[in-house]
């Protein structure tokens, strides 16, 4: 499977870009959806909803992890600093490990995608976790390319999420209007 990536799907809106990036550059996909930090239960339910919807419209398979191990996630995110360290080590991580158990060499994330992630930290993580579990992390500067997704979702009708998932960033998104939104993002490769 050297030529396929177990892509970390955080939403369906980041897919409608990052799929057809990765598939340009040869390489084949298969999807792991595994976000505990999306809360409450209700809005994950409906991410997760989404993407079972829109997974075979865009002919990719998905893994769906469905447990929600809730304390852990707020315990990593009370306990870390910054806290989306906590968050991207859990999930990449999680998916680094799975890739590893179905035989894939290499992982990689739709947050990638995301002008409101931290791309250091993102990158940071994903390295962790490749070494961790023996696989590689592939990561593209796909932030360019944000607003494409948001029409390419509304043309898809997908449900778009208002924050990126945990409770701070709901609570970031709503009491202080942005959240992360202004926060300095390095640049990473860019895909062609």
């Amino acid at each position: 499977m050297s030529d396929r990536i177990f892509l970390h799907i955080c939403c369906a809106p980041c897919l409608t870009v990052v799929q057809p990036s990765l598939e340009s550059e040869g390489w084949g996909l298969t999807g792991y959806f595994y976000n505990p930090n999306i809360h409450p239960w209700r809005e994950w339910e409906r991410r997760l909803s989404t993407l079972r919807d829109y997974a075979p419209a865009a002919g990719i398979e998905v893994v769906f992890a469905e447990d929600y191990p809730l304390e852990d996630n707020l315990s990593g995110l009370l306990a870390s600093s910054p806290r989306c360290l906590s968050c991207y080590d859990q999930r990449l991580g999680a998916t680094a490990k799975k890739a590893s158990e179905m035989g894939f060499t290499h992982f990689s994330t739709t947050l990638m995608l995301s002008p409101y992630q931290d791309a250091d930290l993102l990158r940071k993580a994903g390295e962790k976790a490749a070494g961790e579990h023996s696989v590689e992390f592939v990561y593209y500067d796909l932030r360019s390319r944000y607003h494409e997704s948001i029409s390419r979702s509304r043309s898809a009708g997908l449900y778009r999420q208002p924050y990126c998932g945990c409770v701070f960033s709901e609570r970031d998104r709503y009491a202080h209007g942005g959240g992360a939104a202004g926060r300095h993002l390095s640049r990473g490769r860019e895909l062609r």
